[in-house]
């Protein structure tokens, strides 16, 4: 919607409308003059010398620059477009070849136009001298006019879908499709080819990736991003940057967090969110081809974050809600109701995607005994330890939560019982070496486990908890500090 049909062929489309609104004027002046033919000359895009003949007086495909007439003539409407010169073909008598310079609205000589004779032109070299500055100026007109209209015409398909995606980013309340869109609304406002975005937190300073588009590049996926990275520093002081040459990136390191190897990028920008004068997060786009961003479609990225921000910020405050009302307060791990809903979800899934799914119930052994030597303080402490060594001994996809009291519970998507028992093994063997320090004193606990499976259309899909919970009954009654599970 707002990059319209292929880059490449908008601009094969513009270059073909440039001809042809050029070419009435053309086929005056080369009436006027008697020539053959009369052409445009344009430098090429880069950086090289050469030009294109971008209109004709003639009508079909224009001619190649490279293939019209022969090297000293295509030298001399070089030279006449470098030196802004009026030239004509060095021979004896009347020219048969006339040039001069166009100035384009930057005022920077780009071109030239050429008239071609068969033998002499009905104007004499004088008349052609004070002529050709004319039809030059009036070329360079022209073309400028084409320009301005492209350009307001790109500008206008531009609010449009401005305003198109406003509305679409009002009626996104759910966080993961609105992050995405917008990083995928990032790439089409500016042209980049990929974009991620950042929640940050201006407390902290400190920042994450939550959501990227599909060809971000792998430092850019995910991570935290700290303030003394170059994106982080965006963030923190709420300041746009963008680099046009962002070659540098790559053995810069340090945009994201230190240790991040850098990013390939031709030009790079960082967008922060914000309200008022505090950063809530930010677009960070790239290109892989310099000229992809520019200066103008950056003013487009600072409007789509300023219309982001109310949404943003709406669904990750609704979002914060909906977790601190499914998180325990205590350890952070998800609560009772969370994994009543997450453990449905999984065994449903089991059966649609196949394989098996397994339950882990902990039991923290003679908790009791813990609260009533050291006090219910040492109780909590010991409960936020444990919780940490399960958390961060699970994979992303795993589900760990407190069920109450001193009993927490791991949901394993697409998990054997061999692989379920083996983890609660290593869990189980790491909170007996955990030292928890509290009022002067160390304490240490232990715990039990029980292990149960579902596997896929097997019959009882309801009654995986309390297998598990029969297995964790197992394990105290068997001497605590164990871990029992059902037999393959």
């Amino acid at each position: 919607m707002l990059r319209g049909d292929d880059l490449a062929a908008g601009v094969e489309r513009d270059a073909l409308e440039l001809s042809d609104e050029l070419r009435l004027y053309l086929v005056d002046v080369a009436r006027q003059h008697g020539a053959r033919a009369v052409t445009v000359w344009r430098r090429a895009p880069g950086e090289g010398p050469g030009y294109d003949i971008v209109a004709s007086s003639r009508e079909g495909p224009l001619p190649l620059a490279s293939s019209w007439g022969n090297d000293s003539e295509r030298a001399l409407v070089a030279w006449s477009a470098a030196e802004q010169l009026v030239g004509f073909e060095r021979s004896d008598g009347e020219p048969t070849l006339a040039m001069c310079p166009v100035k384009f609205s930057s005022g920077e000589s780009a071109g030239a136009i050429v008239l071609e004779a068969d033998g002499a032109f009905l104007s004499a070299r004088d008349a052609l001298r004070d002529w050709m500055p004319r039809h030059a100026s009036q070329v360079g007109r022209l073309v400028s006019l084409h320009g301005y209209r492209n350009e307001a015409a790109k500008q206008s398909r531009y609010m449009r879908a401005i305003l198109a995606i406003a509305k679409d980013l009002q009626r996104m309340h759910e966080p993961a499709v609105l992050e995405h869109a917008l990083c995928v609304y990032a790439c089409q406002v500016t042209g980049a080819d990929y974009a991620a975005l950042v929640r940050w937190d201006a407390a902290a300073r400190t920042g994450s990736i939550t959501a990227c588009t599909d060809q971000a590049p792998g430092v850019l996926r995910q991570g935290t991003v700290t303030a003394d990275s170059m994106v982080g520093a965006a963030c923190a002081e709420s300041t746009p940057g963008f680099w046009e040459d962002a070659t540098f990136l790559l053995d810069r390191g340090a945009v994201l967090r230190d240790g991040d190897g850098g990013l390939a990028a031709a030009s790079f920008a960082v967008l922060p969110i914000a309200r008022d004068a505090t950063t809530i997060g930010a677009l960070v786009i790239g290109a892989v081809s310099a000229g992809s961003i520019r200066a103008l479609e950056i003013r487009h990225g600072k409007l789509l974050t300023e219309m982001a921000v109310n949404a943003l910020e709406g669904a990750w405050e609704l979002a914060e809600s909906s977790r601190q009302s499914r998180t325990d307060g205590l350890t952070g791990l998800w609560n009772r109701r969370h994994f009543d809903e997450q453990l449905k979800r999984v065994v449903d899934e089991t059966d649609r995607f196949g394989n098996s799914c397994a339950l882990v119930i902990c039991d923290i052994d003679f908790f009791k005994k813990v609260n009533d030597t050291y006090g219910h303080d040492a109780g909590d402490a010991v409960l936020v330890r444990v919780a940490a060594v399960l958390h961060d001994g699970v994979r992303t996809v795993d589900v760990c939560a407190r069920l109450g009291g001193e009993e927490l519970a791991l949901i394993l998507p697409q998990t054997s019982l061999e692989g379920a028992v083996e983890l609660a093994e290593r869990l189980r063997q790491r909170i007996e070496a955990l030292s928890v320090p509290h009022g002067g004193v160390t304490v240490r606990v232990t715990v039990s486990m029980g292990v149960a499976t579902y596997r896929a259309g097997e019959t009882g899909k309801g009654q995986l908890f309390k297998r598990a919970d029969e297995r964790l009954y197992a394990a105290k009654h068997g001497g605590r500090n164990r871990v029992e599970h059902e037999t393959g």
